[in-house]
């Protein structure tokens, strides 16, 4: 009897061992996601000129000579101030073309270049840090060169070439186009632009002044110094 008995429990004991319910375990995670957010505002503080060169670089280098302003926003932060053609003899016979860097000229009477170069450049300058990459159109306009006593040139044309456009940033360029001019001294015509999309940063046109050529028709001129002022236009419309 004992014997059944105690096999009885062992077999007892058995069946409640099979009978225990079997563990899950939780299913592994091994990604996730970060929100990474930034906002940027249009630049308030005033831009300086740069190195004609090395546009991510401020530089005093044309201090002294600049017909623009420091500024915000869209500004012509540099422009060359002065193109000196030198002095020349009068010719009644032939138009005659003279380059802003005179100091070859045959029939310069003085060697000496006073035009306001930056680095034996004509230099100018466009800051736009309005954060809308929305283009400009920068002009150029004039009248006719003009003695003290009131004498003109006329017919007189100031020729600007394509410049070397560079810009800040590290692909130094952004779309920013320099365009010639036939006549600086006439009406209001684009000399450097950029198109919507475009213009961002410092914008840097430098001209070959052997290529800014003034023309004097024969026998216009008289003995005498004359001048005139050309001037600047920046604008918030894009070049086309």
């Amino acid at each position: 009897m004992k014997k059944i008995i105690g096999s009885l429990l062992l077999s007892g004991a058995l069946l409640v061992s099979v009978a225990l319910p079997t563990v899950a375990h939780a299913a592994e995670s091994r990604d996730g996601s970060t929100d990474v957010t930034a906002t940027f505002t249009a630049g308030n503080t005033d831009v300086t000129p740069v190195d004609p060169t090395d546009p991510d670089t401020p530089s005093t280098g044309g201090d002294g000579n600049n017909g623009g302003t420091a500024g915000s926003g869209l500004s012509l932060i540099y422009v060359t101030n002065k193109l000196d053609f030198g002095s020349h003899a009068i010719d009644v016979l032939n138009s005659n073309t003279y380059a802003a860097n005179y100091t070859n000229a045959e029939d310069a009477t003085t060697n000496a270049n006073t035009s306001a170069l930056w680095g034996n450049k004509a230099v100018i300058e466009v800051s736009d840090t309005r954060g809308t990459n929305a283009g400009w159109s920068l002009q150029v306009s004039g009248s006719a060169l003009k003695s003290e006593s009131g004498d003109t040139i006329e017919g007189g044309t100031l020729a600007l070439p394509v410049g070397d456009v560079t810009n800040s940033g590290s692909n130094g360029a952004n779309g920013a186009k320099s365009v010639a001019v036939t006549n600086a001294l006439g009406t209001a015509t684009n000399v450097l632009t950029a198109a919507n999309t475009m213009g961002a940063g410092v914008t840097v046109d430098q001209l070959d002044p052997s290529d800014v050529k003034l023309t004097v028709p024969a026998n216009t001129a008289k003995a005498e110094a004359y001048s005139t002022t050309v001037n600047w236009s920046l604008t918030d419309t894009p070049a086309s």
